[in-house]
Parts: structure tokens; C-alpha cells; sequence
């Protein structure tokens, strides 16, 4: 008869399976991180990962879902939290101004992140699939707060809430590439400039 495995337990194995592979794509490079890599760091049998995720693509979607995931509701408590949209996006700036890749414990992280996404853009699917998370989360959280500084008075209202949004992502993703692949980078010193720059443009 076969065991009845819980709901837990399957979660439990999923997120060592998950940190397994995490760890593995940080030291490794996505790429060059292979399933049975995971399976050798993990303790768990190739077959048993296959039964929880189809692919090493796959695995590396469920991690970015869960810190999209993570990232959304401390975003959302935070944010609620704030009165105004300059103090909502003063909050989002500190908040990757305190997540500079040039630390250790980041390093990783971000060097994983640019690592698959231009992966992706050699599978089409992919491609669309990170696509329209980088539209319904994070575009979508900068036009809500421009729109809310643009009602209250706050923000220029002939300013398109769309560009500003993909504007801001632009910065915060440049920076974090830029610290990531160059020496010494000043990303600190550079997002708050950004940071001034912008928000600056916004009350124009």
C-alpha cells in the first residue's frame, strides 16, 4: 500500500529542493548547474526532484515566484504604511539601496537573476513568462503610487505614469548590473542620485 505523504511534508521536501538548487545556481551559474548537482547537494534522488519540478528551468521559476512573492507583501505592508506616494517611493529606493549587490550575502543572488533572464531570451516562453511578471508586479506597483502622487497633487500630472515606472525599474536594474559585473562600483552613491534625479523629474 502506498504511504499517504502530507501536504507539509511535500512542501518541506519542495523548499529543500529549492534552497538545494538556489545554492547550487549561486556557486555554479545557472547554466552550468545541472540537475544531478542538485540532486548530489539536495541528499534527494533525481527522481524524487522530478516529482516536484519538470525542469531546471522550472525549479528556477518556482525561487522567482517565491521572492516576487515574499518581496510583494513586505512591499505591500510597507507601503501601506506610508501616507504618500513620495514616501512610497522614497521607501522602494531604500529598500534596493539596501540591497547592494556588491555585498556577500547578495552577491549571488543578483548574479543568478541577470544570468537566467538572459537565458531567457533565448526561449520565447520564457521570455514571455518573466515578461509579464515584470509587467503585473512591478510595473504595476510603480504606476499605482505615480498615479496616487498625480491625484494628490504631488507628482506633475502630464507626466505618463507607464514611462515613469519603466523608467525607475531601468535604474534599479542598471545599477544592480553594473555593480554586479564591475569592480568597485559606487551603487550606493549612484541609485541615490538616481533617486534624487528622479523623483525630482516627478514634481516637475
Amino acid at each position: 500500500m502506498t504511504p499517504i505523504v502530507s501536504e507539509e511534508y511535500k512542501e518541506k521536501k519542495r523548499q529543500e529542493i529549492l534552497q538545494s538548487a538556489h545554492g547550487c545556481f549561486a556557486e555554479k551559474g545557472f547554466e552550468s548547474c545541472t540537475v544531478d548537482d542538485i540532486v548530489a547537494r539536495s541528499g534527494l534522488s533525481k527522481g524524487a526532484i522530478y516529482n516536484y519540478f519538470k525542469s531546471k528551468d522550472d525549479i528556477y521559476l518556482a525561487l522567482m515566484e517565491g521572492q516576487t512573492n515574499d518581496s510583494g507583501h513586505t512591499f505591500a505592508k510597507a507601503i501601506a504604511e506610508r501616507k504618500t506616494a513620495m514616501e512610497k517611493l522614497n521607501y522602494l529606493f531604500e529598500a534596493y539601496l539596501n540591497n547592494d549587490p556588491n555585498e556577500e550575502e547578495n552577491k549571488g543572488d543578483a548574479i543568478v537573476h541577470y544570468e537566467f533572464r538572459l537565458y531567457s531570451t533565448r526561449n520565447p516562453k520564457l521570455k514571455e513568462m518573466l515578461t509579464e511578471r515584470y509587467k503585473d508586479f512591478f510595473v504595476s506597483l510603480l504606476i499605482e503610487i505615480i498615479k496616487e502622487g498625480q491625484t494628490s497633487g504631488e507628482f506633475n500630472k502630464e507626466l505618463d505614469p507607464l514611462k515613469f515606472a519603466d523608467i525607475f525599474w531601468a535604474m534599479v536594474n542598471g545599477a544592480t548590473l553594473q555593480a554586479t559585473i564591475l569592480e568597485n562600483y559606487q551603487y550606493k552613491l549612484i541609485l541615490k542620485e538616481m533617486q534624487d534625479m528622479f523623483l525630482e523629474k516627478l514634481k516637475r
